[in-house]
């Protein structure tokens, strides 16, 4: 990718360890990765960096995803962002929530692996890009 065509991904999540495995492989995949540590970090910096993809943890120091996820929603052009939740939690309600938030997926961090979740961003930034 020319630099002027990487997709830029908002990577909100508070593991460290996950924060550079993660960081690492979607940058090796040819993205930019701009990340956040907390909840209100992560709606500044969505702020900031306008991404084109958000991959969101649900347990956050500060506040939950979610509640991260609504105070974007209500920002101007928030409606639209685009956003996969990453969690190791698997229950219903959470599921159904995101999908009320409008996330495009809710992926388990346990059954996945590094290169699944870049598969699974580079698959929602490819049905963004085919609806413009």
């Amino acid at each position: 990718m020319e630099p002027a065509d990487k997709k830029h991904i908002l990577l909100v999540e508070d593991d460290v360890f996950m924060i550079d495995l993660l960081a690492n492989e979607l940058t090796l995949a040819g993205f930019e990765v701009t990340i956040a540590k907390t909840g209100k970090e992560g709606v500044e910096k969505y702020d900031e960096a306008k991404p084109d993809l958000m991959i969101l943890d649900i347990l956050l120091p500060d506040q939950d995803g979610f509640e991260t996820l609504r105070q974007i929603r209500r920002k101007p052009g928030g409606i639209d962002a685009k956003v996969i939740i990453l969690s190791n939690i698997a229950e219903g309600p959470n599921i159904d929530e995101a999908k009320r938030l409008g996330a495009l997926e809710y992926l388990i961090k346990a059954n996945l692996s590094l290169a699944d979740i870049v598969v699974k961003a580079k698959n929602a930034l490819a049905l963004t890009d085919a609806a413009k």
